[in-house]
């Protein structure tokens, strides 16, 4: 297994969580606005192809295909996004399985405990516990997709795995990236509905930027 930098202090490259958090970000932001054509067009149809349900996973995998070939610099345009949207179509509904397990279970344990719990401390602070739990989980799949594309091969169980371990190793730097993604899409929402128009495209860049930026810092790490 790859050794992970601890960033509980700088990596080699001397940068600290936050900063390097900060990095990885505005590089998504970069990419983003690099190509307005591809990233409207990628993005307003993954959009549509969630709206047919059934597409919706196939779709998602697609567009952290896209972005990953973004993120390594590669040439990119729309015809990659509709490409590879039957090849991952069966690994695509394995993800998206699991997704509707667990955001359904949490869901239902968020809406349980608060009319179970009514006003009392300990029935919000286990809402607020689910609520958590929630965004965690959500914040978690941007690092299970990016790394299907990183693995040599795309396997599901080990893009958990990695990701699982990628997360608590650098958990400063997943909430900075967290708190940074929700204030983009918030100020994105606002000016225009440019969230609409390049949100999925954004946050997918911001997750493969991520993995392959603390991917080069383990590698920097490693003796």
């Amino acid at each position: 297994m790859r050794a992970w930098p601890t960033l509980g202090s700088k990596d080699k490259a001397g940068k600290p969580p936050i900063g390097a958090a900060w990095i990885v970000f505005r590089a998504a932001l970069r990419d983003t606005w690099q190509d307005l054509l591809t990233t409207g067009v990628v993005n307003l149809s993954w959009l549509l192809l969630n709206v047919l349900v059934v597409t919706g996973p196939p779709a998602t995998l697609a567009l952290f295909y896209t972005t990953n070939r973004v993120a390594r610099g590669e040439a990119v345009g729309p015809s990659d996004f509709f490409r590879v949207l039957p090849r991952y179509f069966g690994l695509a509904w394995r993800w998206g399985a699991l997704q509707i397990v667990a955001l359904a279970l949490l869901a239902g344990d968020i809406y349980l405990s608060g009319r179970l719990g009514g006003d009392s401390l300990l029935g919000r602070l286990a809402q607020g516990f689910y609520v958590g739990a929630l965004a965690i989980w959500v914040l978690f799949q941007l690092y299970v997709l990016p790394f299907l594309f990183e693995q040599q091969e795309p396997v599901l169980r080990h893009a958990l795995g990695n990701g699982l371990r990628m997360m608590s190793t650098n958990p400063v730097f997943s909430i900075v990236l967290g708190v940074l993604v929700l204030v983009a899409l918030f100020v994105g929402t606002v000016l225009f509905l440019l969230s609409v128009a390049a949100g999925g495209f954004l946050v997918a860049l911001v997750g493969n930027h991520a993995v392959l930026d603390r991917l080069q810092a383990a590698k920097e790490e490693t003796p």
